[in-house]
């Protein structure tokens, strides 16, 4: 993570997956290095998933969607939160699929999820679609493997069980 940090991997138009439960910190380290890289002076975009795929069928009714694939082609790293949380039309994972798509090897994809990679194909809803992304995706990548208990739920269960002497 602390390599990450210095954003070298944006230079080499490298991806990062940050895999595991909800709860482990994935959202957080995202915007950590999206925080970074702003202050780097990289042009940094940060979207959940859901919002992504909701503006660009948005673009694409209004028909301005080349305008807004150039704009995320443009950003030197897009942070897509939340890849799995819900399960995409298949007309946005293929939109989704098209913004992985012009990205690679032309700039740094971030992209958080709770799923396993063999999950997948149930949010984007076809094998083909599921593989030709994920080998751009992984193609050059740092993937980081959060694993452990919720922080939240964590927290929780210490609040109504404090532990003396802490």
């Amino acid at each position: 993570m602390l390599e990450l940090t210095r954003c070298e991997f944006l230079l080499r138009r490298e991806n990062v997956l940050l895999l595991g439960n909800s709860g482990t910190g994935k959202t957080h380290l995202a915007l950590a290095l999206g925080l970074a890289a702003c202050q780097r002076g990289h042009r940094v975009r940060f979207t959940t998933t859901a919002a992504l795929v909701h503006e660009l069928m948005e673009a694409r009714d209004e028909k301005r969607l080349l305008r807004f694939q150039k704009q995320m082609a443009s950003y030197e790293l897009l942070l897509v939160d939340e890849l799995g949380f819900v399960p995409l039309s298949k007309t946005g994972a293929e939109l989704l699929f098209e913004v992985f798509s012009q990205r690679y090897e032309r700039g740094s994809t971030l992209v958080t999820s709770n799923l396993p990679f063999q999950e997948w194909t149930e949010v984007l809803g076809s094998e083909r679609l599921t593989g030709a992304l994920l080998d751009r995706l992984t193609h050059h990548v740092h993937i980081l493997e959060m694993n452990g208990e919720s922080y939240r739920l964590k927290q929780s269960k210490h609040k109504r069980n404090p532990q003396p002497g802490r």
